[in-house]
């Protein structure tokens, strides 16, 4: 019997995990562990180092250059005598480096949230079609200096819509859980209302927009609520306004299979770009515990060489069917490294956590219902069972080197 098949049959690795949950959540954590299985079952040939690291590389080659990977003599190829970080690596060694779950961070979210929520509007720009219902909106975050004229930025804004009054609540629900994470994937997202009075003094004459507020749901008291994102995540800054964005398809992008292979390699490979790898996985956890197996597409800064998840709308579903989820699941069973703080942060989500971030004020404020919140838990305790495996499977500090 090979090391992994033991250790998937061992009681103290994730079995007792999978007992716990039982029901559906048993039943998700099986096909995990099959999955794992034949994953483990590959030849020997596929998973060692060097014939990973050499079709990644060849592949990393030609993508390089659209997922911001440096070009050579650039200054992140130039490090310290001593520095053994892969080629690309950019970031500053690991005692220099903050946590990406660090409170600082979080709070720094915090602030951006509460900023797109009380910021004074000063113009709306209707985008895309009048049944979209998004502006492009211009926020002002108050002078800098005493003085200084106001610091104004680009938000978007989605009000709500008779059709969907509520639709603003789950992508609002999404980026509240990424936080809670730690995630760094998800902009910045709020919900605000604004008297249907303002929107009109906004909007103006503009023919379009007027038509859709007559879609608007207006509340008893003239206010409509509204959905305000940032354009990127992280604070006001470059990644707010980077020209060199683009999005591309989750299911057959050529970029994905780049990561995928990244994460399926035990140790670095050259041209390995660790930050793109983390976000790649953190969209794959955010997208399984919200039960997103709709996913469109991934917005790539190539700037800043990192992911963005902007379209958040088919999070939570009142229905998961099981299938839809293969591809995050999939991914995820064939990953063999992972962030530390993703996985710390994971075992501190419980249930009372969960509910803190996405029912703030229960019933009368809760974004999602309560089944999923049921259905969240169970998938938390399955990732944090399959990733029990494979620590007991290549020990922690392989697993969790990220």
């Amino acid at each position: 019997m090979s090391r992994c098949a033991r250790d998937l049959r061992a009681p103290g690795s994730a079995r007792g995990p999978l007992r716990r949950l039982g029901g559906v959540g048993a039943q998700r954590m099986l096909v995990a562990a099959a999955l794992l299985a034949v994953s483990c079952a590959r030849p020997s040939s596929e998973r060692s180092d060097g014939s990973v690291g050499a079709i990644a590389a060849l592949v990393d080659e030609e993508s390089a250059p659209a997922i911001g990977a440096p070009t050579a003599g650039s200054p992140a190829d130039a490090r310290p005598a001593g520095d053994a970080r892969p080629a690309g690596d950019a970031r500053p060694p690991a005692e220099q480096r903050p946590p990406p779950a660090s409170s600082a961070w979080a709070a720094g979210e915090s602030r951006v949230a509460r900023a797109l929520q009380r910021s004074p509007l000063r113009a709306l720009r209707l985008t895309g079609k009048v049944a979209d219902g998004r502006f492009e909106a211009t926020l002002s975050l108050g002078a800098p200096a005493e003085g200084a004229a106001p610091r104004e930025v680009k938000v978007k804004l989605a009000p709500a819509q008779k059709k969907a009054p509520l639709a603003f609540r789950r992508p609002l629900a999404f980026y509240r859980m990424a936080r809670a994470l730690g995630a760094h994937v998800v902009p910045a997202a709020a919900a605000r209302r604004i008297g249907i009075g303002e929107l009109a003094a906004l909007v103006g004459r503009e023919p379009n927009a007027r038509k859709l507020l007559r879609r608007l749901a207006v509340m008893n008291d003239g206010t409509v609520d509204a959905l305000v994102l940032a354009p990127a995540p992280g604070p006001p800054g470059p990644r707010w306004l980077s020209p060199r964005r683009r999005s591309v398809r989750f299911d057959d992008a050529p970029e994905l299979d780049v990561w995928a292979r990244w994460a399926r390699s035990p140790s670095p490979v050259r041209g390995e770009r660790t930050v793109i790898l983390r976000d790649y996985l953190e969209v794959l956890v955010l997208d399984y515990l919200a039960g997103n197996g709709l996913r469109k597409e991934i917005v790539i800064d190539v700037h800043a060489g990192a992911l963005s998840l902007e379209a958040n709308a088919s999070a939570f579903p009142l229905h998961v069917k099981a299938h839809e989820l293969d591809r995050q699941l999939e991914r995820l069973v064939e990953a063999v490294r992972f962030p530390r703080a993703l996985r710390d942060a994971l075992a501190r989500f419980g249930p009372e956590e969960a509910a803190a971030a996405l029912r703030p004020g229960g019933i009368e404020e809760e974004l999602v219902p309560p089944r999923a919140l049921v259905e969240l838990e169970e998938r938390r305790q399955a990732l944090l069972s399959l990733i029990a495996a494979k620590l007991a499977d290549r020990g922690e500090d392989a697993v969790l080197s990220l």
